[in-house]
């Protein structure tokens, strides 16, 4: 019984010393770095008496000048949950593509291939979430561009049996990916 006295009166005057600590010293918009130097992301945060610096240059594309590098790309829409984005090939054709983090390549449809004119010419064993080391065509375009990124003479496999491409890491695998509710940042590295 004393101990469990003792434990009460313990707890009491422990809760009752009250220290008040400031969740964020400055009321900006930032995060530290890895050497504890704050930087400012006012262009990110509504509302945060900081003053943004989003420049918007392209309905396609938007960058913030104080971070050059960023790449800001609409989502169009989703697909499962799948953000889909406008993806132009040879400098003139835009489809819509799912943009794949899983995907290790570009895959393009049949329909896509036939407009595109791909020339393939070699068979590709890949593996999907639903079988392995399935024989694919594949070729190369001309470009492949996502706002202002641009790949030349880049390699696309076609599956016949998809209704909608797949942008994968041999294109975006050189940038840093976030992933938000309506855009997505390709970030260089």
């Amino acid at each position: 019984m004393k101990k469990l006295v003792n434990l009460i009166l313990w707890s009491i005057v422990f809760n009752s010393i009250v220290t008040i600590v400031p969740a964020q010293a400055d009321s900006g918009c930032f995060m530290l770095d890895a050497q504890g130097n704050p930087l400012d992301l006012g262009y990110l945060c509504q509302n945060s008496g900081s003053k943004s610096n989003l420049n918007i240059t392209n309905p396609q594309e938007t960058q913030t000048p104080s971070q050059s590098g960023v790449h800001i790309i609409p989502i169009k829409s989703r697909r499962s949950g799948i953000p889909v984005i406008d993806v132009k090939f040879n400098d003139r054709y835009v489809f819509e593509m799912m943009l794949d983090t899983g995907a290790s390549s570009v895959v393009i449809t049949r329909e896509m291939a036939k407009t595109l004119k791909v020339n393939h010419h070699e068979t590709v064993r890949v593996s999907t979430p639903s079988s392995n080391n399935v024989k694919l065509s594949s070729g190369y375009v001309y470009s492949l561009q996502v706002g202002k990124i641009t790949h030349k003479n880049t390699r696309v496999i076609t599956a016949p049996t998809m209704d909608m491409g797949l942008l994968g890491q041999s294109f975006f695998g050189g940038y840093d990916l976030t992933i938000k509710s309506d855009v997505i940042e390709f970030r260089e590295r």
